[in-house]
C-alpha cells in the first residue's frame, strides 16, 4: 500500500484498531508491506509479531523491514499455513476480489484469530470509482470495463465485492460485523496520484486487445481528464468499505 496517496485511508482503518499488548497480526495479500510497516509506526509497542503473506515475492525486494515484520509466500486461496488461535488482528486489502472461494477465506481467518480476535478487510468498489469530465458514456465505459475485465493472474473478479464483504461475512456467522466507508478523494491529476496512475493502468484494455476498450477510446479517455484538470474541474473518488469483524 502507497501510505503516501491512501494516507486519509489508513488514519480511517487506525481509528478502528486497538491492539493488546505483544499483538501478533498478519496481512493477507500483503504486496509491499506498506500496510504492516505503518502499524508497526503507529503502534511501536504494542506488536510482538508480524507476518505479511502473499501469493509471489514480487513486492517483496528492496523494502526495508526489521524484527518483529515477517513476509512469506503463500496463497490465501488455499488452508493459511498458520496454527488455530494465533492471530490476535488480521488485515487484508484488495485481495477478496481475487479469490474464488471466498466463503473459505472467511472460515480461515475465522479459524486463525484468537477468541476476540478482529479482522478488518478493506475493499475497494470497482464500479463506483469515478471521474468528472464532459463524456459521461466514455468515461462510465472505461471505468466498468477495467472494474469487469479480469486479468489474467486473477483466479477471480468481483467488481462488487466492496459492497459485498458486508453480507459475504455476516451470512458466515462466525464475526460480530460492521462497516463503514472511506472515499479517496484527489483534485490534481498527476504523476503520483491515484486517479492518474489508474489511468494509467486502463490503457492495459488496448494494450492486451481485451476488446472492452479500444486505443482511440481510450486516447479520447485521456483527454476528458485531462482537460477536465486544466479546466479546474477534475475530480477522481474511488470507495473503500472497511468491514470489521469480530470472533
Amino acid at each position: 500500500m502507497n501510505s503516501n496517496k491512501y494516507s486519509s485511508l489508513v488514519k480511517e482503518i487506525f481509528k478502528q484498531i486497538n491492539l493488546p499488548h505483544n499483538a501478533v497480526v498478519a496481512d493477507l495479500g500483503c504486496r509491499d508491506a506498506g500496510f504492516l510497516l505503518k502499524l508497526q509506526q503507529a503502534f511501536p509497542d504494542k506488536i510482538k509479531y508480524a507476518v505479511g503473506v502473499d501469493i509471489n515475492d514480487k513486492g517483496f525486494k528492496n523494502i526495508k523491514y526489521k524484527k518483529p515484520v515477517r513476509l512469506e509466500v503463500m496463497n490465501c486461496s488455499k488452508k493459511l499455513e498458520f496454527d488455530d488461535n494465533t492471530f490476535d488482528f488480521v488485515f487484508t486489502k484488495d485481495m477478496f476480489e481475487c479469490v474464488t472461494d471466498k466463503d473459505f477465506l472467511v472460515s480461515e481467518i475465522h479459524r486463525i484469530l484468537k477468541p476476540g480476535g478482529v479482522v478488518i478487510c478493506v475493499n475497494c468498489d470497482w464500479d463506483s470509482i469515478a471521474y468528472n469530465g464532459e463524456d459521461k458514456e466514455l468515461i462510465s465505459k472505461a471505468i466498468h470495463a477495467y472494474a469487469v475485465t479480469k486479468q489474467p493472474w486473477m483466479a477471480d473478479l468481483d467488481s462488487w465485492i466492496g459492497r459485498r464483504m458486508y453480507g459475504i461475512f455476516k451470512m458466515s456467522k462466525l464475526f460480530e460485523s460492521s462497516v463503514s466507508i472511506h472515499n479517496v478523494v484527489e483534485t490534481e491529476y498527476i504523476e503520483g496520484t491515484f486517479g492518474y496512475e489508474l489511468s494509467r493502468d486502463i490503457a492495459w484494455l488496448h494494450k492486451e486487445n481485451t476488446g472492452a476498450l479500444s486505443k482511440k477510446e481510450y486516447g479520447k479517455f485521456i483527454s476528458e481528464l485531462e482537460t477536465a484538470y486544466r479546466n479546474g474541474s477534475y475530480i477522481f473518488s474511488k470507495p473503500y468499505y472497511i468491514y470489521k469483524g469480530i470472533k
